[in-house]
């Protein structure tokens, strides 16, 4: 289709009323990302780096609905929409918001732009190939190396210029519909392959004392070179500096144009095996420990987020915790998508008081809609259509301050909450009779996870999989009892809560049992 085509329909899309602009909003259990004005919970696929193009989506559309996606987030190429020098062509864009309005789903759109996990995969032949003007990273040794140098005024005007008349196209042709909810600026940022810039303009610069808004932003005092102020770390926080800076530049010449929330996805200094910044990890990125110093020095950025890959929950959360932090809510735009991948979703989205998570890699087969989930994809869609028909709820539960998550881990078959008045416990698996009471004996295949929200004084919202969940007063209440006044399952649709049935009898005598497949339950108490 002709492009000046594709923008005449998408204008034409436009409802006469602009819906709000996406937009955070915080309350005293955390932030919450509105949507429409609603709370609305990232619940996303990301494509493959090379997959953004609309003929490429027509399979993975229909798969997105089926598994109960609501966002997809696609890379956007700088070298595809600039491939020559201030000539620009955005019909990849038009076709990716036609394709995400006509199948009812949401957009995160992610720059690729000069940086690419570490690296400058995506910039346009018109940079890489001209390294006078857009000179690369040097290394230790004295070799170039595939990064592009951050300090340079060229490239981070360049990068700047590419990304500003993206963001402009975006708002003429989804200006007031906000298709697209939020905007990835590059990708996992820093360099591999040195620990900075070794080039001749960089290592003066490095001589040169550290400035006083990086020592104040990392909590140092007094005054030196990077190295003295910053010890070991001086190198990593040098290329810190400066990969900040060039990020700051690109998102805040797209925020002029058009204010779309903007954020930074990180590969985290969280890794196994030793600690070498360019090596184990991207050095100058937003790290766990750079991340005060990014806070600082990128205002144009409303959040950061952790890509999170690990296969133990505890290195799960010991990565993720770091960036839910008052100033920074909580989003995974990257992890896997397997069942432990999906109980640990529940860490995110509870205990973490995340905004939203989304699995990389996920696209349609050669065969296009076949009507049927991949049996790899099941666990996600499961738990992506669970924690969907409970998104009102939990925004409640978030905002009245009370938000638990409760996973089943190996050994780990009995977890209690503590919710002010009310105690719960979440057991996974058949419960055993012995000294001190009954123990559970978890569940076949871990699959036990569940979030446990309060909604009232006496109301809760439920949403897991193969759970039993017992509430009691507080140790020390005068009523020492609780019973379930009613159990109502059902599940949010278009906003309004629907009715399933009531539960009683067998399904709550010994506690309130959500079944294998999932479900949303809400419940109201009462103490004696």
């Amino acid at each position: 289709m002709d492009s000046k085509v594709m923008v005449a329909l998408l204008l034409a899309t436009v409802s006469l009323a602009a819906a709000p602009m996406p937009r955070l909003a915080k309350d005293k259990g955390g932030f919450q990302f509105l949507v429409d004005d609603k709370p609305f919970l990232i619940l996303g696929i990301q494509t493959g780096n090379s997959s953004g193009f609309p003929k490429e989506l027509e399979k993975t559309w229909p798969l997105a609905k089926r598994i109960h996606v609501n966002t997809v987030e696609i890379p956007i190429q700088w070298q595809a929409v600039e491939p020559v020098e201030g000539r620009f062509d955005f019909a990849i864009v038009d076709g990716l918001v036609a394709g995400a309005r006509a199948n009812g789903l949401r957009l995160i759109l992610a720059w690729f732009g000069g940086f690419k996990n570490g690296a400058m995969h995506f910039a346009p032949a018109w940079v890489k190939e001209n390294v006078q003007k857009y000179p690369r990273m040097i290394d230790q040794t004295g070799s170039p190396i595939r990064a592009l140098a951050t300090h340079v005024e060229a490239t981070q005007a360049a990068d700047a210029r590419g990304f500003a008349a993206f963001m402009r196209h975006l708002k003429e042709i989804d200006g007031e519909q906000h298709t697209v909810i939020a905007v990835q600026v590059e990708n996992e940022a820093g360099v591999l392959g040195t620990d900075r810039d070794h080039s001749e303009s960089a290592n003066k610069l490095f001589a040169q004392a550290a400035p006083a808004e990086a020592i104040k932003a990392l909590g140092k005092t007094g005054s030196g070179t990077w190295n003295e102020v910053f010890g070991a770390y001086g190198s990593e926080t040098f290329a810190a500096y400066y990969q900040a800076k060039y990020l700051q530049r690109v998102a805040e010449a797209g925020k002029r144009e058009f204010p779309l929330p903007m954020f930074l996805n990180v590969w985290s200094d969280i890794q196994d095996g030793f600690y070498e910044p360019g090596f184990s990890h991207p050095s100058g990125g937003a790290t766990t420990r750079m991340l005060p110093l990014y806070k600082a020095l990128v205002p144009s950025i409303d959040w950061i987020s952790p890509d999170i890959y690990k296969q133990s929950y505890v290195q799960y959360v010991e990565e993720a915790t770091p960036y839910s932090r008052p100033d920074n809510p909580l989003l995974i735009p990257e992890t896997g998508r397997d069942l432990g991948f999906c109980r640990r979703m529940f860490y995110a989205l509870g205990d973490l008081k995340g905004i939203g998570v989304s699995v990389f890699g996920v696209e349609g087969s050669a065969e296009g809609d076949t009507g049927a989930v991949p049996e790899n994809l099941r666990d996600l869609s499961a738990t992506y259509r669970v924690v969907a028909a409970a998104t009102p709820l939990l925004a409640e539960a978030k905002k009245y301050g009370q938000l638990r998550s409760f996973v089943e881990e190996t050994g780990i078959a009995t977890l209690v909450g503590d919710f002010g008045a009310y105690e719960s416990m979440a057991q996974f698996g058949p419960s055993h009779w012995g000294y001190g009471g009954a123990r559970a004996a978890g569940t076949p295949k871990t699959t036990g996870r569940v979030l446990i929200g309060q909604v009232g004084p006496e109301e809760f919202v439920i949403a897991g999989f193969d759970t039993t969940v017992n509430f009691r007063p507080k140790f020390g209440s005068a009523a020492p009892r609780a019973d379930f006044v009613s159990a109502e399952e059902g599940a949010y649709e278009n906003g309004v809560w629907k009715a399933r049935r009531q539960l009683s009898g067998d399904e709550i005598f010994f506690g309130l049992r959500l079944p294998g497949a999932g479900t949303v339950v809400r419940v109201k108490l009462m103490k004696y």
